[in-house]
C-alpha cells in the first residue's frame, strides 16, 4: 500500500528565513561598518562640544579668572581673559586680552600698541609648534623692539610652559590661556596659528600652521610700511 505523499516529502525550509550562516555574515558586516561609524561620530561630537564650550566662554561676560598683582598701592584684583571685544576678520581690531604668564606677571595685548605684533597660539605637546619655536626665537632677536611676538599658550600649567621655555630659550612673552577663553575668542582651527596685528591692534594677516621666517619678515615689513596686503607674502 502506497504511503501518503506527505509522509515521504522532505521538510521545506521557509523561503523567507535566511540560512544561519548568511545571518552571521550580515551581522559581522554590520558590526564592521557600524563600530567605525560610531567612533567617528564620537570624535566629531567631541570636537563640536569643545568648540561650543570655547564659544560660550568667549561670549560670557564673567568667564574670566580673577587674580591679584602687586602694584605701587598694594595688591589689586585683575580679571584675566578677554578684556575687550573684537573681530578676527582682516582689517578689524583683534580681541584684546590680559593673561598671566608662567611667572605670574600680567601680559596685556594693548601694551604692545605702536608696533607690529605676531600673536602666536601654541602648546608644548604640538609637534609643529615645537618645530616653529626656534624660528620665532630668532625672529624676536632680529626684530628687537621694532616688532613683538606674543606666544599664547593653550591650556597648560606654568611648570610645563616654564620647562619648555627654558629648553628653547624663549625670549618673548608667554601668557597662559588656562581656561581657553582667549583661544575661543580668536576662533582657532588648530595649533600653531598666528595673527599679525598693526600698531593699532588691527588684524592684517592670519596664518594657520607654521609660518616660515621669510613670510613672517615679509608680513611685518609690509605692516611697518603701512601698505601691507595679505597676498604679498606667500
Amino acid at each position: 500500500m502506497d504511503e501518503p505523499v506527505d509522509a515521504v516529502a522532505p521538510a521545506l525550509t521557509d523561503p523567507l528565513e535566511p540560512p544561519p550562516r548568511r545571518r552571521r555574515r550580515e551581522r559581522s558586516v554590520g558590526r564592521d561598518v557600524g563600530v567605525p561609524l560610531l567612533a567617528i561620530a564620537a570624535v566629531l561630537g567631541a570636537i563640536f562640544a569643545v568648540q561650543y564650550l570655547r564659544t560660550l566662554r568667549a561670549e560670557s561676560g564673567n568667564s574670566g579668572v580673577t587674580t591679584t598683582v602687586l602694584g605701587s598701592d598694594g595688591f589689586t584684583p585683575i580679571k584675566l581673559g578677554v578684556i575687550s571685544g573684537g573681530d578676527i576678520d582682516l582689517g578689524k581690531p583683534a580681541p584684546d586680552f590680559q593673561l598671566a604668564d608662567a611667572g605670574g606677571a600680567v601680559v596685556t595685548l594693548a601694551d604692545f600698541r605702536g608696533k607690529p605684533v605676531m600673536v602666536n597660539f601654541w602648546a608644548t605637546w604640538c609637534v609643529p609648534c615645537r618645530k616653529e619655536t626656534p624660528d620665532l626665537v630668532a625672529l624676536q632677536t632680529e626684530w628687537g623692539t621694532t616688532a613683538q611676538i606674543v606666544g599664547v599658550n593653550y591650556y597648560e600649567s606654568p611648570d610645563t610652559v616654564l620647562a619648555f621655555a627654558s629648553e628653547f630659550s624663549m625670549n618673548y612673552p608667554l601668557p597662559l590661556d588656562r581656561n581657553g577663553e582667549v583661544t575661543g575668542s580668536y576662533k582657532l582651527t588648530g595649533l600653531p596659528e598666528s595673527f599679525f596685528l598693526d600698531g593699532q591692534g588691527v588684524v592684517r594677516d592670519h596664518r594657520i600652521g607654521i609660518v616660515p621666517p621669510g613670510v613672517a619678515r615679509c608680513i611685518v615689513a609690509g605692516i611697518q610700511r603701512g601698505q601691507y596686503k595679505p597676498d604679498e607674502c606667500r
